[in-house]
């Protein structure tokens, strides 16, 4: 398997088997990825990295690596061991792997009330959305993927009401949006379109954990290795809007 962060100034080799492979809902790969993070473990010899991802320390356990240009979320290492996980999101082609274990899945919650408010996983950047949260929506595009991982989940903020406190970094991507994310863990905050609409990641809010997506769209670009869920719209470009 071969890949990329979203940028392209990290590129991975995997030369050997998969060893597991899954996708983990805790809340510290909804934080990094913006929604859930898949991934491959691998045997760490490997495992060839071209580029210098930046690595924060998210626990005793393990660390977790990212672009620091794009933010992409790419790897969890764990220490003491020779495995690591690499982003199936950030896979160029088919992976074909199948029936991924689900680590983490949170419990059914109640609808959430109230204004959201979280912050990264360091602590440095804290976010307050004021009001009720709309649709989600899941982006299955080619570049949402490589730089959450796996799937973002989202929704949008067309009055700007969210308060971002602390520095965050931004990309500019190919179609001129800007993707915001904390510069020292990682941590996925806003998508900000080249239109003007400025979308929350839904991944940053621990309220929102039990969310599933309300919409899919760009499914046409989808990830081998998992379905569409039933009877949840979907669009295999951009949505209705």
């Amino acid at each position: 398997m071969k890949g990329s962060c979203h940028c392209g100034a990290i590129r991975l080799n995997v030369t050997g088997p998969v060893r597991r492979s899954s996708v983990c809902h805790c809340s510290q790969c909804r934080r990094m990825s913006g929604g859930d993070w898949a991934s491959a473990d691998v045997a760490r010899g490997d495992l060839q990295i071209d580029g210098e991802p930046r690595w924060y320390e998210a626990s005793p356990r393990a660390r977790r690596g990212f672009c620091p240009t794009c933010g992409a979320f790419l790897f969890w290492e764990e220490h003491g061991t020779d495995e690591i996980g690499v982003a199936l999101g950030a896979v160029d082609g088919p992976t074909r792997l199948s029936d991924l274990r689900q680590l983490y899945q949170p419990d059914p919650a109640p609808v959430h009330e109230g204004a959201l408010r979280d912050s990264c996983l360091c602590g440095a950047v804290t976010v307050t959305f004021d009001g009720e949260p709309g649709a989600i929506t899941a982006c299955h595009c080619v570049q949402c993927r490589k730089t959450s991982g796996h799937l973002p989940r989202s929704f949008d903020d067309p009055d700007r009401r969210a308060r971002i406190e602390g520095e965050v970094t931004t990309f500019q991507g190919p179609g001129g949006a800007l993707r915001s994310f904390c510069p020292t863990c990682g941590t996925k905050i806003a998508f900000d379109g080249p239109t003007g609409l400025l979308s929350m990641e839904a991944g940053l809010f621990d309220a929102l954990a039990a969310r599933a997506p309300d919409i899919h769209i760009f499914t046409a670009y989808k990830g081998d290795y998992y379905d569409l869920p039933p009877d949840v719209p979907t669009y295999p470009e951009a949505g209705p809007d």
